[in-house]
């Protein structure tokens, strides 16, 4: 079977619903946010629905055993301008780091930045610096995160503040996490979680010195290193040298060409090898040889066409 015949390099299906399964990670996000957002309008009001009564963060909740109170206000907005903006930055900035990690790596790098903002603001009511009855929705810490890592990755990419003054993206991180120190101390505005900020904001940075890949730990498994175990592998055996015979000077000798077929499948098998480590780990993970792979097999298909 030719690599055109496989699903990832069909072409000509073009219908709506085999254009939005293309989709990436982050469209998937902001439209199933927005969704849940006019669903919360629908059922009482964009603060006082029934999805925010069961889903919104409480210190009270998670401590009855309501642990799902850390991630649903992922989901949830108090208004219309709240998840204007945090869409805008996480389709943004999130787009461009879900090209550098992959998809799978992102979605685990959302949550988890989710839940690791949440924490940090539940740890500030714990210790008192936050009002313990204080309740939270918003995407907003696992947003800063995903717009830390940005910032660390194209620091010096111009965005505009308030759409009108051109900053590099270093500059305007620095003043959103002096504005949320500011407030953090009591010197803000009220109503806004400015720990679940700085928490985004940490675990962006502290993800990237780590250099921790969620999608390798989950690729250590038991299940999943069983399963990689059942299939069969690829080897590929060195070919035996024939032993070189003097060619008669003068004289015009023909070779015979290397059989199509066998190079094809010879590239096939390598390709299949680099995709599926793409599709895992992103372009971050691809060595210089893998890179290579893409560029010939590109060049081999192009040809195909004409």
């Amino acid at each position: 079977m030719g690599i055109q015949d496989r699903d990832y390099y069909r072409e000509g299906s073009s219908g709506f619903l085999d254009a939005w399964g293309r989709q990436g990670a982050v469209v998937w996000l902001v439209v199933i946010t927005s969704v849940i957002f006019f669903a919360q309008c629908l059922t009482g009001g964009a603060r006082q629905s029934e999805l925010v009564q069961v889903g919104e963060y409480s210190l009270d909740g998670v401590r009855s055993g309501e642990v799902w109170r850390l991630i649903t206000p992922l989901f949830l907005h108090a208004s219309l301008w709240h998840l204007f903006f945090n869409m805008l930055v996480l389709s943004w900035a999130g787009m461009r780091i879900e090209e550098l990690y992959g998809s799978r790596e992102f979605v685990i790098f959302y949550f988890v930045a989710g839940l690791f903002s949440q924490g940090i603001f539940l740890l500030s009511q714990v210790v008192g610096f936050t009002n313990p009855l204080a309740t939270a929705i918003g995407a907003s810490g696992a947003v800063t995160a995903v717009f830390m890592l940005f910032a660390i990755h194209y620091p010096h990419q111009k965005v505009l503040l308030y759409f009108v003054i051109p900053v590099p993206v270093w500059l305007l991180v620095i003043l959103f996490i002096a504005r949320d120190l500011w407030g953090a101390v009591g010197l803000g505005a009220t109503g806004i979680g400015y720990f679940a900020h700085l928490g985004g904001a940490l675990f962006g940075f502290l993800y990237y010195q780590s250099g921790l890949r969620f999608s390798r730990l989950f690729d250590r498994l038991p299940t999943r290193t069983a399963s990689r175990r059942a299939r069969p592998t690829l080897r590929l055996l060195p070919m035996e040298r024939e032993e070189e015979k003097p060619e008669p000077v003068g004289a015009v000798v023909e070779r015979a060409p290397r059989p199509k077929e066998a190079h094809d499948e010879h590239l096939e098998a390598k390709l299949d090898r680099v995709l599926e480590k793409l599709s895992l780990h992103g372009q971050e993970s691809l060595t210089s040889e893998e890179r290579e792979i893409l560029v010939k097999a590109s060049e081999v298909y192009k040809k195909r066409r004409k």
